[in-house]
Order: structure tokens, then sequence, then C-alpha cells
């Protein structure tokens, strides 16, 4: 598995978890993101989108994060 920073916040990073070739993640997901939203001043809310194709991880990639080289 490698792992990627998308975007450094103050209390947390959202962060890119990608499957080694030939491996998925368990549920058939070759991608996992977990990004995090301001809750309040001591914590942040997390969520988290799992991603079954590349084609679908790359157009998601390109809107929310145009600056991220994959």
């Amino acid at each position: 598995m490698e792992q990627f920073i998308l975007k450094e916040n103050v209390l947390t990073d959202n962060i890119l978890f990608v499957a080694e070739d030939g491996k998925v993640f368990k549920g058939n997901c070759i991608a996992i993101i977990k990004e995090y939203v301001f809750q309040n001043s001591w914590s942040d809310k997390e969520l988290i989108k799992k991603f079954r194709s590349k084609e679908t991880l790359v157009k998601y990639l390109n809107k929310k994060y145009p600056n991220f080289k994959f």
C-alpha cells in the first residue's frame, strides 16, 4: 500500500491510500481517500471515499485536487 498526502490541514491531513499492483482492499477497492472537514475547533469530521476503478479515482482527483500529480 502506498500513501500520499493530498492536502495538509491544521489538525489532520487528507490522505490517499493506493493498493499495490494486483492487490485490492476489502470490498474490491483499489484506492481509499480519507478526507477531513471542519467540525469544531478541536476536531475534524472524517469522510471516507472508496474507488473501484482508476478512471473514477483520476476524475475525482482532477476535480477536487487539481495540483496533485498521481
